[in-house]
This record gives C-alpha cells, structure tokens and sequence, in this order.
C-alpha cells in the first residue's frame, strides 16, 4: 500500500519525503493546492488534520467536492475540525516564550479562530480558520456530496496548565474529528 500526501509547501513535502525515506515507508507527495491537484485515486480514506476552515465556506465547499470525487465507493474521509466554542472562551490568551509571543483570538462574527505569533523582530503572523460545530459541518456538507456520518470530541490545550488533554468533553474540545462518506451511503 502506497500513501498519498498532498502538501502546499515545498519545504514540508521535501520533509515527509526525507522521514518516509528513512523509515521505509512507501509515500507518494504531491506538492500542491488542494484546489488545483490532480490526484489519482480513488482512495479509500482521506484524512486532512490541522487545516479544515483555512478559507471561505465558498472554498471549503469547493474542497469537500473535490474530497467526494476523490474518495472510493465505501471509503472514509475523516477531518479535524475546529470548534467555536474553545476559542471563544480562550481569546485573548498570550504565551510568551524567548523566541516570541503567540496570542488567541477569536472573530464572532466570522467564527474564525486566530493564532497570532510575533517574533523577536516585531513581525506577526496569524494564522486564521473557520470553526463550526457539527451541525454547521453538517449544513456546509449540503450538495458536496458527502454526509456527516459521525463526530467525536478531540482533544484540548488548556492555557492555565499548558497541558495538551488528548479526549475532552464536547463542551471544552479544541477540535472534533468528523468522519464522511458518500452521501448516497447515508
């Protein structure tokens, strides 16, 4: 069996390449946009961590087709998700650290979590991505092509003890992880 990576930065596909290599793992990397790959499948599950919401719904939307026509009859795609409610209750948190400060922040009315980093040099960056519950996945999951099959709560960084809690209640989760499938499965 041979793993597909789709990766956007030169500098990281060159990095999965190199640990593949060294472990004997059988990867193929693919340095592209997910909009715009041309990818061979069909696979039989498609798994997309730490990214989900980096656009518009508008895009989103237009990724999740691409995922539909992607995935093989059967198959699973799972994606990590993240949630409303943890940013909004941790906006505003900073950690400074000797090589720079990163802020939490959270746009109501976007619903888009922001992940401020500003180095030694004065120089921000900010990461930004769109949350959604599952019921909001669930609505933009409508004319993709694929269904909601489940969801489950992931995990969370707690600020106050700077601890990473692998399972946490709904309520208090960072992200969730939704698994799809064709819509026509139900």
């Amino acid at each position: 069996m041979v793993v597909t990576a789709l990766e956007l930065r030169a500098s990281a596909a060159g990095h999965a390449q190199q640990l593949a290599r060294q472990r004997g793992v059988p990867l193929e990397v693919v340095q592209e946009s997910f909009y715009t790959a041309d990818l061979t499948g069909p696979f039989d599950l498609i798994v997309y961590w730490d990214g989900f919401g980096i656009g518009t719904d508008d895009e989103q939307r237009q990724l999740l087709r691409r995922v539909a026509g992607w995935l093989a009859p059967g198959g699973h795609a799972v994606l990590d998700v993240y949630t409303p409610w943890y940013w909004a209750r941790h906006a505003g948190f900073t950690r400074r650290t000797e090589t720079c400060t990163q802020v939490y922040g959270f746009d109501a009315p976007g619903c888009r979590m922001t992940d401020t980093y500003t180095g030694q040099d004065g120089v921000e960056h900010t990461q930004s991505l769109r949350c959604y519950s599952p019921q909001d996945l669930s609505l933009l999951l409508t004319g993709t092509g694929l269904h909601l099959a489940a969801a489950e709560p992931g995990g969370l960084f707690d600020p106050d003890t700077s601890q990473w809690h692998p399972q946490a209640e709904w309520h208090r989760c960072m992200t969730f992880q939704a698994v799809l499938t064709h819509a026509d499965r139900g």
